[in-house]
């Protein structure tokens, strides 16, 4: 039952009062009040009792004296009483303390039993699952087919090595395939540059071929033991336009290989007059390249270094290759002529 401080009514003191004093403590409260009594009810003596003043001195003095003693009895008493007090102030506050202390430490102790629980139950986890283990290696263990520790690390160092040296070979076959890549690269630099190089040299062998072909046209006239060539007629055999050619190939100069446009010019020039020194000159239709070459060279292609010499030489057979002449139908008898 815990105690109430609150303060109480008078009746309450003096009930309290009454029954906390105990009769060793109400004795020098007692004996005082007696004394007290006991000297009021004596008197003074008189004159005409000289005889007896000396006895009552003597008994005035030891009522002194008791009294002295009384007081000194109450005074120690009260004394006692205080201090009674004041170690029973200190020992409440001693138990104040020592009860909050005491509440930390069951505090601390629930806390600590909570963590010890949780600690209990985890335990409980981990054993449980280790007897399952347990159960689990006993059956490994106990299974005669499975080999010895012994082989089986050995089994396991001979796969690390194998990891190794597959690490390595895989290191290796990377240096080797960038080294490959790399000569793949400079293989392919080497065929544009050549595609370059001969594309640049196809077109300067045209240039001289057309040149040189200008040069023949230019000097056939010129020729000792030649039928001077006349003027062409417009019926003679028709000739390719060169501006328009020019024109279609876009200004560059045509090569042997190039057919010719579908216009033709006709030469001016009186009906069936013809000369050999108009068919001596080469023909300029030369065998057709095939049309695919072109594109084999723009598309990478390897292309043979004998396009060259397979002009040339396409040039010379041009030279030899009869020329034939057609004249229109009239009324002299005219017939073809062939040029050797």
């Amino acid at each position: 039952m815990a105690a109430s401080w609150d303060l109480l009514d008078q009746e309450g003191e003096i009930v309290l009062h009454k029954t906390r004093l105990l009769n060793v403590e109400e004795k020098p409260f007692k004996r005082i009040t007696k004394r007290l009594n006991i000297l009021s009810a004596l008197t003074l003596p008189t004159e005409a009792q000289n005889g007896h003043s000396t006895d009552s001195k003597s008994k005035l003095e030891q009522l002194k004296e008791d009294l002295t003693l009384d007081f000194a009895a109450f005074d120690s008493t009260i004394t006692r009483l205080q201090f009674l007090h004041h170690a029973n102030a200190r020992e409440r506050e001693r138990y104040t303390d020592d009860q909050s202390r005491i509440l930390a430490e069951c505090q601390a102790v629930r806390a600590n039993n909570a963590q010890l629980r949780e600690q209990l139950e985890a335990s409980q986890g981990t054993l449980a699952q280790r007897k399952k283990f347990d159960e689990l290696a006993e059956k490994i263990t106990s299974n005669r087919l499975l080999r010895p520790r012994e082989d089986q690390i050995a089994n396991l160092k001979k796969l690390e090595e194998e990891c190794r040296e597959l690490e390595r070979e895989s290191e290796t076959y990377s240096e080797t395939w960038r080294e490959r890549r790399e000569q793949f690269n400079k293989i392919m630099e080497e065929g544009m540059m050549l595609r370059r190089q001969i594309r640049d040299e196809k077109e300067e062998v045209d240039r001289r071929e057309g040149m040189n072909e200008g040069d023949d046209d230019d000097a056939e006239p010129d020729k000792p033991g030649q039928t001077p060539r006349l003027e062409p007629s417009g019926n003679a055999t028709p000739r390719p336009d060169r501006d328009s050619q020019s024109k279609a190939d876009g200004g560059r100069t045509p090569s042997r290989d190039t057919p010719g446009p579908d216009q033709l010019k006709l030469l001016p020039g009186p009906v069936g007059s013809h000369s050999r020194s108009g068919s001596q000159a080469p023909s300029r239709d030369a065998s057709p390249m095939p049309p695919n070459d072109d594109d084999k060279a723009e598309s990478g292609e390897d292309v043979e270094m004998e396009d060259g010499e397979t002009a040339q030489r396409g040039g010379e057979d041009s030279e030899a290759t009869p020329r034939v002449v057609v004249d229109p139908p009239e009324e002299n008898d005219d017939s073809m002529e062939v040029d050797n």
